[in-house]
Parts: structure tokens; sequence; C-alpha cells
């Protein structure tokens, strides 16, 4: 089990009303070696940086022995829609995600998540799904040409009306054909979806390249443990399955604002009880560099 451990990446979506370098610093003092940059204002908003601002942040990444496994820039949020009817949002969002795949050689890394955008209710969906599929083919060839890939990620129905499912994603793996197209799974959308998460690797097979893992009710993004999802099971799985990814800890619920280190606590007390890990003490590292 050691080795979910290895694979075990923080996010700052619950650190954002804390600087990021408070994120950074909590990060390696619990011994978390990866990390997963969530691309929002104030911490790293793509609009406002460029090459020198995404240079500054690799430095002090890699200053704290950090991993940046992954770039996934605000896409539900924020004004943000490559599937969008209007021709202006869509230019200017699939703008948004060109920039952010050139960025991701200065920051690093060479993955970034993408998101596909919705669609009005009241159109079908087909032609929602047309647009989608056009921007995220010429994100695609932009990561081609970047040495990035891309790991598209499947939406509950109340973000997306275009992928929420795991044969929704292998649909759009297949309508986009580039070698720089994968997919990612996240343990609270397989909930919601009433899936299992072996499914995916059943359905998606080698192109399920990351795992995003939080627990929910079954919607929500909560530390592993405050929730009813069977993570457990779902971990098992994984597991099982001989998954050699990441696990990125997605906590992202307003309730972990003020103490976003605590939410990362209890999720790794969790991890490590399942592994059968020792817990070595919040004023220690709970997962020690010496273990990898």
């Amino acid at each position: 089990m050691l080795e979910v451990m290895n694979r075990l990446a923080g996010m700052n979506c619950h650190y954002i009303r804390h600087s990021f370098d408070y994120f950074l610093d909590k990060m390696s003092g619990q011994g978390i070696r990866n990390i997963e940059l969530w691309g929002a204002s104030p911490h790293f908003y793509v609009p406002d940086c460029g090459a020198e601002e995404a240079s500054r942040v690799r430095r002090k990444i890699r200053e704290r022995e950090l991993n940046l496994i992954c770039f996934t820039p605000e896409q539900v949020t924020y004004p943000v829609n490559i599937a969008a009817r209007e021709s202006t949002l869509r230019r200017r969002s699939a703008d948004y995600y060109l920039k952010a795949v050139r960025l991701c050689g200065e920051l690093g890394t060479e993955q970034m998540l993408l998101t596909p955008g919705w669609g009005y209710l009241d159109e079908p969906k087909a032609e929602t799904w047309k647009r989608s599929a056009e921007a995220i083919g010429e994100i695609a060839r932009q990561a081609e040409r970047e040495g990035v890939t891309i790991l598209l990620e499947h939406l509950t129905p109340a973000s997306s009306n275009l992928i929420n499912c795991a044969e929704d994603l292998n649909r759009m793996c297949r309508d986009v054909p580039s070698p720089a197209l994968k997919a990612m799974a996240d343990t609270v959308q397989v909930q919601v979806a009433g899936e299992e998460i072996e499914e995916y690797f059943d359905v998606l097979g080698e192109n399920l390249r990351h795992i995003h893992i939080a627990d929910g009710t079954p919607g929500g993004h909560l530390a592993l443990g405050d929730g009813a999802i069977p993570l457990r099971q779902m971990l098992s799985g994984i597991v099982r399955r001989g998954y050699s990814g990441f696990l990125t800890m997605e906590i992202a619920d307003r309730r972990y604002f003020a103490e976003p280190e605590e939410a990362d606590r209890k999720s790794l007390q969790w991890i490590l009880r399942y592994t059968g890990e020792e817990e070595t003490g919040w004023k220690e590292p709970l997962i020690r560099r010496t273990d990898w």
C-alpha cells in the first residue's frame, strides 16, 4: 500500500484564503511530495500570468522539493465555456486553455486538466457536443506541440450536461482522436453518476491517467472520512487494477477555508489507516520522505 502514499498529491483549492507560499509550506511540512496546482486567483490565474510568473511559481515549488504533477486552470466557476453557443465566449475560452497549455512548460508539468464546458438545456445536445469536441481538438493539438497530456474530466450534471459518466468520457476520446487526450476520474463524480470506479478502468482502459479522490454526500468535495462515499471500496478497486497514476486529494468545500491544513491532516490520517502505516503525529510529517 505504500505505493498509494507515493502517488498521493495535495491541491490548493481549500487554501484560497491563504497565500500560495502558505499552501506550499503546509504540503512540505506534512510530507506530501506531489501537488496539483489549481489555477485560480489569487494563486495563479491564467489571464493574469505569463511565463515570468509561471517560472517564479515553479521555483517556489522546487525550492520545497515538491513535484507538480498537474496544472488545473479554474474552469467551472470562472466565465470559461468551450461549448458555448456564443462565438465570442467560445473563442475566449479556447484561448484561455491554449495559453494554459503553453504555461505548463514554464510551470514544470506535463499534464493539464480540462473540462468539456456545457450547453443550454433548451438546445440539442448534439450541437453542444460538436462545439465542445472541436474546441477540445484544438486544445489537444496545441498540447501535442507542447508535449502536454490533456486530462479530460467528467462533471456532475449540476456543472455540465455533456460528460457525466465513463461512457461519455470514452465517447469524447473517440471523437477527438489525439494522442495528447486522455481521461481522468473523480470519486465524487463517480458516486453521483451511480457508477463504480472499476467501470472506468473497464471502459477507458489505458486512457485513464489520473484520479481525484474526495469524499461527499455524495456531492461536494470533502476531506476523506467527512462524507458517505465508499472510499475504502473505491481505493481497493484502484489498487486492485494496478493503477500507477497520481491520486489528488481535491478538497474544495468552504468549511475548510479557515484551517485547510486540518482537512489535509484528516485525509492523510484516513489514508494512513487504510494503508496500515503508523501515524507520526501532527508536529511531524505524516508521510516521511525516507519512506519513498
